[in-house]
């Protein structure tokens, strides 16, 4: 895995992998180039025999707070259609397990550290999806299928019309954040918890991730594939004008 990496520092020891999310040091501004590297590190670490754990956090007092500005005028929509369902795609294929640890409000791409196995998480993280209905956009990016898995489709639903942000003592009641403890805690608790699953042997770790997220990667690239071209008509549909067919 010894790439260009410009928002992943990436550390390794032995079959534990560490990943840090940033931006120029700082925290992660979700762009183009964070999507394509983190799809680039799943397809390598689906093929990385030697790994079993994945650790992934952000940098600083935010996970993930802000993006970038995207001109779909400028990006071919076979290309985002195309890597958004290849990134969660080997996401959730990934028979490591992976823990997150969420260091404050991760308000883009939340499904990225919630598609995590086991999810720690700090008082001041807070969880939303602010980077397409709030923009005039259709929520189709995959997001909206992990938060329904999670919180349910009545309550996803309120979760994107209403604009939620669920805090993180709220998230460990609705169950999709596991443990809650002070931001200098968490590291050390899934390094903790990254040996103990190591000890185990792969295989074990393999089948066991298999048979805990069956339901979950039963029907979601065929559902992500369909949300995506929803979503993409939606974009056509926009850059087209008032009363112009997609």
């Amino acid at each position: 895995m010894r790439e260009d990496w410009r928002h992943l520092r990436i550390a390794r020891d032995g079959d534990i992998i560490e990943v840090v999310l940033h931006s120029d040091g700082g925290p992660l501004r979700w762009n183009g180039r964070a999507g394509v590297e983190l799809n680039r590190l799943f397809a390598a670490l689906g093929e990385d025999e030697g790994a079993k754990v994945l650790i992934i956090g952000g940098t600083g007092e935010e996970f993930c707070a802000n993006s970038a500005t995207f001109d779909f005028t400028r990006i071919p929509w076979s290309a985002v259609w195309a890597g958004q369902q290849a990134m969660l795609g080997r996401l959730i294929e990934l028979n490591l397990i992976v823990i997150a640890t969420v260091n404050g409000p991760v308000l883009f791409h939340p499904e990225i550290p919630l598609m995590a196995d086991i999810v720690l998480a700090c008082p001041e993280a807070e969880f939303a999806e602010l980077g397409h209905y709030p923009c005039g956009m259709v929520p189709g990016d995959g997001a909206q299928l992990v938060m329904q898995g999670l919180i349910g489709s009545s309550r996803m639903r309120y979760f994107y019309l209403a604009q939620q942000r669920i805090g993180a003592a709220n998230a460990v009641r609705l169950g999709f954040v596991h443990e809650l403890m002070p931001r200098a805690a968490l590291l050390p608790r899934a390094r903790e918890l990254a040996r103990s699953l190591a000890s185990r042997p792969a295989a074990t770790l393999a089948f066991s991730k298999a048979a805990l997220r069956m339901r979950d990667r039963r029907s979601f690239h065929r559902d992500l594939s369909h949300s995506m071209a929803i979503e993409g008509l939606a974009v056509a549909a926009s850059l087209a004008g008032p009363g112009t067919a997609a």
